[in-house]
């Protein structure tokens, strides 16, 4: 009996319109997780709703449940995806003992701000207003000090020192970045890549040892 809902029997993947219904289901999603990159980029997180997203994403609610349990499930698939992206680079570099290291870091960083606004809005700014990120950014935050702390600081002795290096700094460039993404803080990019250099150093040198 055909109810209307997308199934697949047991004799395998049922083909309609050249696609499976775990394909479909796929595209449905990247659909509607774009969708809500696009409302971010226009209006914020805020602007995120599960009706906003069908709408955008030309798919109705049955697809949105489908796919997330809520708006906040959605914000929190999307956070992670990108914070996943910022710290793909950031962990091969920081890793190296390159002399160079430090701004090839650092321009890595801040050329992965510019380059998509939706998703740095979304990763840098949006936790700073009320959206139901709160628990996500505590729970990701940690993997970026940890890089900092590891490698980047991993030449103080002092375990405190280097926690509180590397947490001071990660706190720090994410507001430096929300006001420079929120215009708040005019810089250019060679700039902010500048200071993000010169903190390093400056930190290096207040812990030696």
């Amino acid at each position: 009996m055909q109810t209307g809902q997308e199934s697949e029997d047991d004799a395998g993947p049922r083909i309609w319109g050249g696609t499976t219904l775990s394909e479909r289901r796929e595209a449905r999603r990247a659909a509607l997780l774009e969708a809500a990159l696009d409302l971010i980029g226009e209006a914020g997180a805020s602007g995120v709703t599960m009706r906003a997203v069908c709408r955008k994403a030309n798919l109705t609610d049955r697809y949105f449940y489908e796919s997330f349990a809520s708006r906040d499930e959605l914000l929190d698939v999307l956070y992670r995806r990108i914070a996943d992206e910022f710290l793909e680079p950031m962990t091969v570099f920081a890793s190296t003992d390159d002399p160079s290291r430090d701004r090839k870091l650092s321009e890595i960083l801040v050329d992965k701000v510019l380059a998509d606004p939706r998703k740095s809005r979304l990763f840098l700014v949006e936790p700073y207003s009320s959206t139901g990120l709160g628990q996500t950014t505590i729970a990701v935050m940690p993997v970026f000090t940890r890089i900092m702390q590891d490698h980047l600081f991993g030449h103080i002795d002092d375990p405190v020192k280097r926690r509180l290096a590397a947490v001071t700094m990660a706190s720090g460039n994410a507001g430096m970045f929300s006001a420079w993404l929120n215009g708040s803080l005019r810089a250019t990019r060679d700039q902010i890549v500048d200071h993000c250099v010169a903190m390093l150093t400056a930190y290096r040198s207040l812990y030696r040892s």
